[in-house]
C-alpha cells in the first residue's frame, strides 16, 4: 500500500508522461470502453451485468487529480526482497498502466485482496494467502491509504464495484474464446455459469455502496 501511495504520489508531467494518457473523462472512458466490450462479447444476456453497467453509468464520482494509474495493481504483480523486514522491490505488468483516477487502483486492490472469512470464488480469489495470519484486512490497507495519500476514500465502494463488474467483462470474453474452440482450458469453460453467479454477487455490492 505504500508503493501504491509513493507510484500515486509521482509527478506525471515532471516525469515526461504527458502523452502517456488522458487524465480528463478517465472513468467515462472506462464504462464505455467496458460497456463496449461486453456487446462485442457477451454469449447471452446476463440482466445483473447490464444493471451494474446503468448503475455506474447513473452515479459516476468526481474524480480526484490525475495520477500514473497502474491498472492492475494487486499482490500477484509485485516482488518483494528476501528477508525481514518485508520490503516490497518491484512493480511488474504495467500494460495497462495510463494516467487518470488513483482511486482505480485502489478499487481493484481491494478486489483482489481477501480477507478471512470471504467466500472462495474461482476465477477471482487470486491471492488466497492474504486469508492467512498476519497480513492486514482491506480495511486496515484502505486506512493506510488515505493516511498516507490524504485522499478521501468515501466513494471506493463504487470503485470495488467498477473493478468487480470490469473483471466480469473479461470473463465473458474468455468464455467466449473458449466456446469458440481457441483454447481447450476447462477451468475457463466454466466461466459460463461463474459469470451469471457473480454479476448477480456484484448486483448486490451495490446495496452497500
Amino acid at each position: 500500500m505504500d508503493a501504491l501511495v509513493e507510484l500515486h504520489a509521482v509527478d506525471w508531467r515532471d516525469a515526461g508522461l504527458e502523452g502517456f494518457g488522458k487524465p480528463e473523462g478517465y472513468l467515462e472512458r472506462q464504462l464505455r470502453r467496458f460497456l463496449g466490450l461486453w456487446e462485442h462479447n457477451k454469449t447471452r444476456e446476463v440482466p445483473a451485468v447490464e444493471s451494474v453497467g446503468r448503475w455506474l453509468a447513473d452515479r459516476l464520482p468526481d474524480s480526484p487529480p490525475a495520477t500514473i494509474v497502474h491498472g492492475d495493481y494487486r499482490l500477484g504483480n509485485t516482488l518483494y526482497a528476501p528477508g525481514n523486514p518485508a520490503r516490497l522491490s518491484a512493480i511488474l505488468d504495467w500494460e495497462m498502466a495510463t494516467i487518470g483516477d488513483p482511486l482505480a487502483d485502489l478499487g481493484y486492490l481491494m478486489v483482489m485482496w481477501t480477507d478471512p472469512g470471504d467466500p472462495e470464488i474461482a476465477g477471482m480469489d487470486l491471492s488466497p494467502v492474504t486469508r492467512q495470519p498476519g497480513f492486514p484486512t482491506r480495511d486496515e490497507l484502505v486506512a493506510r491509504y488515505a493516511e498516507r495519500s490524504g485522499r478521501s476514500v468515501g466513494d471506493l465502494g463504487w470503485y470495488r464495484v467498477l473493478a468487480s463488474w470490469k473483471l466480469i467483462v473479461f470473463m465473458e470474453g474468455n468464455y467466449k474464446r473458449a466456446k469458440a474452440g481457441t483454447t481447450d482450458d476447462p477451468f475457463i469453460l466454466q466461466f459460463g455459469e461463474l459469470i451469471e453467479e457473480l454479476g448477480e454477487r456484484v448486483e448486490a455490492m451495490t446495496h452497500d455502496a
